[in-house]
């Protein structure tokens, strides 16, 4: 058979990471006015949990269909976990200039409850995507899941800031982050969160 035959390992992988680019464009444009961030990021965990899933669709329409789906519910996870986000890196900027140890104590809390919310969120988005539920019961089973799978919830969290902290190292990362700097990391953790969820079905 040969490699480039429709259903050969090297087409798939090709065709995975094809896909993967395509979802990143469109995430990252839908990410820009901010407030739909979360319904962005909704959308993009659907279709790489259905690229998992090996579930044929088309990727553009299939991500507009759940961006437009899950816009109203992802929004309202996404703005008040923005806010919290927002208000506890004020708070650790303010206290740079307080020495010794109950200012160094205190950031590193802040800055590990940031790690916390950022967690909840990535999963609640995901479990956005995968089921139908309440605002309040999504945050819940997201909470529920993180303490339950922290050493798992905590490697994603890495992964996902993994594409921000190379832009650190050097700008040159900023190709890589349009092309796949999101949906990469959405892909790993959608092979994660799959046979999770599927565990919550049985």
């Amino acid at each position: 058979m040969s490699i480039f035959a429709a259903d050969s390992k090297l087409t798939v992988v090709l065709n995975t990471i094809g896909n993967l680019m395509v979802l990143n464009v469109l995430a990252l444009i839908c990410m820009l006015p901010v407030v739909t961030a979360g319904a962005s990021l909704t959308a993009l965990y659907t279709m790489t949990m259905r690229i998992v899933r090996k579930e044929e669709e088309s990727i553009i329409r299939g991500f507009f269909a759940a961006f437009k789906e899950n816009l109203k519910k992802s929004t309202m996870i996404w703005i008040p976990g923005l806010a919290l986000l927002v208000f506890m890196a004020f708070d650790i900027w303010l206290l740079r200039s307080i020495t010794g140890t109950f200012g160094l104590v205190y950031r590193v809390l802040l800055f590990v409850l940031m790690l916390f919310i950022g967690m909840v969120l990535m999963h609640a988005f995901a479990l956005t995507a995968r089921f139908e539920n309440t605002v309040k019961n999504t945050l819940k089973n997201a909470v529920v899941i993180v303490a339950s799978h922290l050493p798992q919830s905590a490697l994603m969290i890495v992964i996902f800031l993994l594409p921000v902290l190379l832009l650190f190292v050097s700008m040159r990362f900023v190709s890589v982050d349009i092309l796949i700097g999101l949906s990469g990391p959405a892909w790993l953790a959608s092979v994660y969160f799959c046979p999770l969820f599927h565990s919550f079905k049985e």
